[in-house]
C-alpha cells in the first residue's frame, strides 16, 4: 500500500467513524455531538472527493470507487438540507448518517489510488449533470429504502415512515428522471442515437418505472397497501442497475462499460 492509498484508507475510516458517531448521537438525542461528528465525517469525505479530483484532473464521477464516495458525501449534505428545510423531520438524520457509511465501506474494497483516464465519450458537458442527478437520486432512494424497512418493522409508526418516504421520493424521482433525459441527450451527442436499448439504459428505465408505480399506487386506494413493495422492489432494481448489470454475461457489449 503506497502513501496515497494509505491516506485514502485513513480518511475513509475517519469518515465512517464520523458518520457512525453522528448517527449514534442523533439516536441518543445528543445533537451538538451529532453535528460535531457529522462535520468530521463530511470533511473527511470531502477530502476523498478533492483527492479523487486532484489525482485524476476531472470531476470524480467516472469510476465505481469515485461514485460511491460521492454518494456518501451527498448523504450528509441532504441530511443538513432536510433538517434545515423541514425542522419537523429531524428524526430522519440518523438514517442519512448510517446510510452514508455503506458506500464508504464499499470503497475500502476498491483501488483507492485509482488514476483513471477519462474516456473520449465521457468528455461531454452532460457528464457531470447526468451522473450527479443519478447519484443524488440514488442517495435519496437509499434512505427511502431504509425507512421502508423500518415501516415494516415498526408497524405502529408506519404512517410516519410512509410520509417521510413520500417526502424523500418526491425529491428523488425528478432527479432520476433528469438523469435519464440527460443521458439520452448525451447518447445522441456521442453515439448518434437517443436510445439504443443498451442493458444499462433498459435497467435504468425499469428502475424509474418501479418508482413511478409507487407514486401511482399511493394515489389509488386499492393499491396503496402495495406502495411500499414498489419502494423495496424499485431499490432492488436500482442496486441491480448500479452494481450488477456490468457483471452480466452480455454486459461486455454495453456502451456503458468503459473499463
Amino acid at each position: 500500500m503506497n502513501a496515497l492509498e494509505l491516506f485514502a484508507t485513513t480518511v475513509c475510516i475517519i469518515a465512517i467513524l464520523g458518520y457512525f458517531g453522528a448517527g449514534f448521537s442523533f439516536v441518543t438525542k445528543s445533537l451538538k455531538t451529532a453535528y460535531f461528528f457529522a462535520a468530521i465525517g463530511w470533511l473527511a469525505n470531502l477530502g476523498i472527493f478533492i483527492k479523487n479530483w486532484y489525482i485524476n484532473g476531472y470531476p470524480p464521477f467516472a469510476s465505481m470507487y469515485q461514485v460511491l464516495s460521492d454518494i456518501s458525501l451527498l448523504f450528509a449534505v441532504l441530511m443538513v438540507l432536510i433538517v434545515w428545510l423541514k425542522p419537523n423531520e429531524k428524526w430522519l438524520a440518523p438514517y442519512f448518517c448510517f446510510g452514508a457509511i455503506i458506500p464508504l465501506i464499499g470503497t475500502l474494497f476498491m483501488d483507492r489510488n485509482m488514476r483513471w483516464s477519462l474516456m473520449p465519450a465521457l468528455r461531454s458537458p452532460y457528464f457531470v449533470p447526468h451522473v450527479f442527478s443519478y447519484v443524488l437520486s440514488y442517495a435519496l432512494c437509499a434512505v427511502a429504502f431504509l425507512l421502508c424497512i423500518f415501516a415494516f418493522i415498526k408497524k405502529s409508526e408506519k404512517d410516519r415512515y410512509e410520509k417521510a418516504i413520500y417526502l424523500i421520493l418526491k425529491i428523488a424521482f425528478p432527479f432520476m428522471t433528469l438523469g435519464l433525459l440527460l443521458g439520452a441527450l448525451w447518447a445522441d451527442q456521442v453515439w448518434g442515437n437517443y436510445w439504443t436499448w443498451d442493458i444499462k439504459e433498459v435497467w435504468s428505465l425499469i428502475t424509474a418505472a418501479f418508482y413511478l408505480c409507487y407514486f401511482h399506487a399511493r394515489k389509488v386506494p386499492k393499491m396503496k397497501k402495495y406502495s411500499l413493495v414498489f419502494v423495496a422492489v424499485g431499490f432492488a432494481a436500482l442496486v441491480f442497475t448500479f452494481l450488477c448489470v456490468n457483471v452480466l454475461p452480455n454486459a461486455g457489449g454495453s456502451m456503458h462499460t468503459y473499463t
